[in-house]
């Protein structure tokens, strides 16, 4: 189905119990009520989301740092919502809800445009935030924000100063944020609908679309878009490439600043500790990072994600359930040249490379490694 095919918003096509039947004052006992506004408003909203946060939860245990783990991505998250003019409506587990009270008049190109910028500006905090995380000995995380536009009914409580929202748009915004990739944005169409109707041809915005959602009601799908940046041609100087100081901190690694992303490394070591310590030399480096306790759910996501996102794979040999070695041959079933070093705390280098014949001796890493020298083979086996 095309874009063009829908020729009504789409909260108008997806009626939900809740947002048809929405009474305008609804009576809970003698002493409290909650008002409905007397009409919705079409504004636009944002989900941002942990990808698989029950499963990273999981693997924290103690309920102090789970709360840590929270409130550094929440608050991180709020405050940038705050920036962007945007009203933090309420937290839902792992996911936080706002929306634009700018975006109430739909021919405010700027309003909109501040809506794309928060979306962007939400996933580069990613850095920030697992640097925090780091810090505390916390697991990194990956995230997805999802945008729409369409009718909001508000609602308060009598007496309390707090919002909350309710209709189709608010239940579309949060199915489509399963459709996002991780550190990735998607939006509705109807919000698609609204930027290109008011907003030249030639922009910075590329909108690729990549999935129907399917509500069930009716003959109608509903077209969601990936939102993305168009590149930006790169320069030689880190001043024009990045613009700020945060981003020179972020890309500076030697003989890597003529690229224009940040090599991205999948980490693999099932010794927790060990597993820490090498993430943090690597992030601090400012690489992107992806780490797993689990050999097999690593091998898991590397089959399910695109195995060209992944500049450099950092096994241990020694693991549970598969080991390096197995690791490293079913890598090179998914793709034959996948770029692969080996940390060990195993003194069998003649051995693996008896075992490997392709493989190099630069790819062998002694645990313990320092920081320095970690980096420096890192750099070698990635450029």
């Amino acid at each position: 189905m095309t874009p063009s095919s829908i020729t009504r918003p789409v909260h108008e096509l997806f009626q939900d119990p809740i947002s048809s039947y929405m009474p305008t004052q609804i009576e809970v006992n003698d002493n409290n009520e909650i008002f409905f506004t007397d009409k919705s408003e079409n504004y636009c909203m944002t989900i941002v989301d942990i990808v698989d946060s029950t499963k990273i939860v999981s693997t924290i245990g103690n309920s102090k740092n789970i709360r840590n783990f929270y409130a550094i991505f929440i608050n991180t998250m709020v405050n940038t919502l705050k920036k962007y003019r945007a009203k933090v409506i309420k937290t839902v587990g792992d996911g936080i809800i706002s929306y634009f009270p700018d975006t109430v008049d739909s021919t405010n190109m700027r309003a909109f445009e501040n809506v794309l910028e928060c979306c962007f500006a939400q996933i580069e905090e990613q850095h920030t935030i697992n640097n925090l995380l780091n810090e505390q000995r916390l697991p990194s995380i990956s995230y997805r924000v999802s945008a729409d536009y369409g009718k909001l009914a508000r609602v308060q409580l009598k007496g309390f100063d707090i919002e909350d929202l309710f209709g189709s748009t608010l239940n579309l915004c949060s199915k489509i944020n399963l459709c996002a990739p991780p550190n990735g944005i998607v939006i509705g169409n109807d919000l698609y609908q609204v930027i290109r109707s008011i907003r030249p041809p030639n922009n910075n915005y590329i909108f690729n679309q990549v999935d129907d959602y399917y509500s069930g009601v009716g003959k109608y799908s509903y077209v969601i878009y990936l939102l993305s940046r168009r590149q930006q041609r790169v320069t030689s100087t880190a001043d024009s490439l990045y613009g700020s100081l945060k981003g020179i901190k972020k890309y500076a690694i030697e003989g890597i600043t003529k690229t224009s992303r940040i090599p991205k490394i999948l980490l693999i070591d099932d010794e927790i500790d060990d597993l820490f310590v090498l993430q943090n030399f690597l992030t601090l480096a400012g690489f992107e990072v992806k780490s797993f306790s689990s050999s097999r759910e690593a091998l898991r996501h590397y089959i399910q994600t695109d195995p060209s996102t992944y500049d450099l794979v950092i096994s241990d040999i020694r693991m549970p359930e598969i080991n390096g070695f197995q690791l490293y041959h079913k890598l090179r079933a998914v793709k034959n040249d996948v770029r692969i070093l080996f940390s060990t705390c195993l003194e069998i280098a003649e051995e693996i490379l008896t075992l490997l014949p392709d493989l190099r001796r630069e790819q062998l890493i002694q645990k313990p490694v320092e920081k320095e020298k970690f980096i420096e083979i890192v750099k070698k086996n990635i450029l």
